[in-house]
């Protein structure tokens, strides 16, 4: 299913469109407890996923998914991933993980200004690189798209690292 982007008005809460399956009987049930809480059933199916969130460990015997979201959450998804790689590598889904190892293996030699440029280096991510290389990142990890195109993206980086 494709997501459309809508636009909302100035100070207006944006919220994701998530389409799901629900055995009868759960929904029903769901149903019932939403009207008993006065709420709709997308507002109820929302209260009950943050409820689930504050019980799930995150690390077994550990934190709570929600103790994390401090930690893990970002306005912009390659900050999200970054995140999310640095604290639960082991969390990361398949998809994650190809572009992950990019970000982590990637390098390239600069003949102009004689340096490597990477992503990821002894020190920590280079946040801003991969941000402003994030689409072709994505396409090179996905096989969507090829190394010369994400060379370029890097060469047309302002800052090098190092």
């Amino acid at each position: 299913m494709t997501e459309v982007k809508r636009k909302t008005k100035v100070g207006a809460p944006r919220t994701e469109v998530f389409a799901m399956r629900f055995d009868p009987k759960l929904k029903y049930l769901s149903e019932i407890a939403a009207r008993r809480q006065r709420r709709s059933l997308a507002n109820f199916v929302e209260w009950a996923i943050e409820r689930a969130l504050t019980c799930v460990p995150i690390i077994d015997g550990g934190e709570t998914v929600m103790d994390a979201s401090v930690q893990l959450w970002a306005l912009d998804e390659p900050d999200r991933l970054i995140k999310l790689a640095l604290k639960y590598q082991d969390l990361l889904s398949y998809d994650e993980q190809l572009i992950w190892r990019v970000i982590c293996d990637h390098s390239m030699y600069n003949k102009e200004t004689k340096r490597i440029c990477r992503f990821k280096d002894g020190t920590g991510v280079d946040t801003n690189l991969v941000r402003d290389c994030w689409r072709e990142i994505k396409a090179y990890a996905l096989d969507s798209g090829v190394m010369e195109e994400l060379n370029s993206a890097m060469l047309q980086h302002d800052s090098v690292p190092f």
